[in-house]
């Protein structure tokens, strides 16, 4: 499902347009794993883009062709992903229908459930189970997808002023997810006495973005405007200094651990004095990002149809980078928390240098998955 199909062809970019730093991926099809024979990212000047919407058509349109000037690359299609408060996904149950009278029927059934006038809407669906209802009879779940036009219509404007094709928009919560799940095997519900669902969060620069897939599907999203970025600022702000310092720190010394012995190793001489200080000034924060990830988590909980709680969360995104983040997140939450790995989904092309794309994992997770979705056009 993306939220809008506009042409078919192969092996489309998988592009992740973020805050800070736009990423690229390129798939080939395999009869094994997809094979990754192109991954680059690009540092983008401040401005350009805020809180996941292109805030500049202009300079946006030049970073990427730029982009594929530099990296020489000669596809010009993409599938590009969206992430921003403009973006709503919800989970609706409607009476049965075929997929041709629903997609008729949708513009006016949906206005009851999204916060955006139809009119200003592109919506988007896919029917994700059938059930029998004691009330209404054979009802249907339908996972439906709304943004405003104005924002789709800012991408698109960009992407064909930088000389590219967008063939898709996908909902980067969706792509994050298709790359770290890959092919797993979903949870069946059947089976279990108490289901349970997976929570994959994703933490960016600016943003967190939060799925929560139950039998393989993604019953909830939501997006938080919380990021890695409040561990940085709160750094750069405390003891006066750089961006890249208060980066530095957070990587190297991060949060503390609870662990005896387990102290920071990675450090410099003059850092050792800073090391209490960090732990503080990042628990601190870390305490916010907590906070917006449990709300986030017990909502769904109170409004899901059968998990009663989630078994596990996987974690991508920069953000997770920052020293002990995982074991705080599981401590808090109480819930098993494990890092993503997406590219245990994709073979690595021999023309790329494996350790710099496995130092990156984290972060690709989303333009992986925007690019798998190309290999389905």
């Amino acid at each position: 499902m993306g939220l809008l199909a506009l042409g078919r062809g192969s092996a489309p970019v998988g592009l992740d347009i973020g805050n800070k730093t736009f990423r690229i991926a390129q798939l080939k099809p395999s009869a094994h794993k997809p094979i990754l024979i192109n991954y680059a990212s690009k540092d983008t000047p401040f401005g350009l883009v805020d809180e996941g919407e292109i805030a500049d058509v202009d300079g946006v349109a030049k970073v990427l062709s730029d982009f594929w000037r530099e990296r020489k690359i000669s596809e010009k299609k993409v599938v590009v992903g969206i992430a921003n408060q403009k973006v709503i996904v919800r989970i609706i149950e409607m009476p049965y229908m075929t997929e041709a009278e629903l997609k008729s029927a949708i513009q006016f059934q949906v206005s009851d459930y999204i916060p955006i006038p139809i009119e200003e809407a592109i919506i988007d669906f896919q029917i994700i189970s059938e059930r029998e209802n004691d009330l209404q009879g054979k009802v249907m779940d339908v996972l439906v997808v709304a943004a405003r036009k104005e924002m789709i219509e800012r991408v698109i404007m960009a992407l064909e002023k930088a000389g590219l094709r967008p063939v898709v928009i996908d909902v980067s919560s969706f792509a994050f997810a298709r790359a770290v799940m890959g092919d797993a095997p979903s949870l069946s519900f059947e089976d279990l006495d108490n289901p349970k669902a997976t929570a994959m969060i994703n933490v960016g620069s600016n943003l967190t973005d939060i799925v929560v897939m139950e039998d393989g599907i993604p019953r909830f999203t939501r997006i938080s405007n919380f990021g890695s970025d409040i561990f940085v600022e709160a750094l750069m702000e405390a003891l006066g200094i750089s961006l890249d310092e208060a980066k530095d720190l957070a990587v190297r010394i991060g949060l503390p651990s609870r662990d005896v012995g387990d102290d920071p190793a990675d450090v410099t001489p003059d850092m050792l004095s800073k090391v209490a200080l960090v732990n503080t000034i990042l628990e601190q924060q870390m305490m916010k990002l907590v906070a917006e990830i449990r709300r986030s988590l017990d909502y769904y909980l109170v409004q899901a149809a059968k998990a009663k709680s989630i078994d596990k969360i996987i974690l991508s995104g920069s953000g997770a980078n920052l020293r002990n983040f995982r074991q705080h997140l599981k401590r808090e939450l109480q819930i098993e928390v494990e890092l993503g790995h997406p590219l245990n989904n994709v073979q690595i092309g021999k023309n790329l240098r494996s350790a710099d794309i496995v130092d990156d994992e984290l972060s690709l997770a989303t333009c992986l998955g925007l690019a798998m979705r190309g290999l389905d056009l």
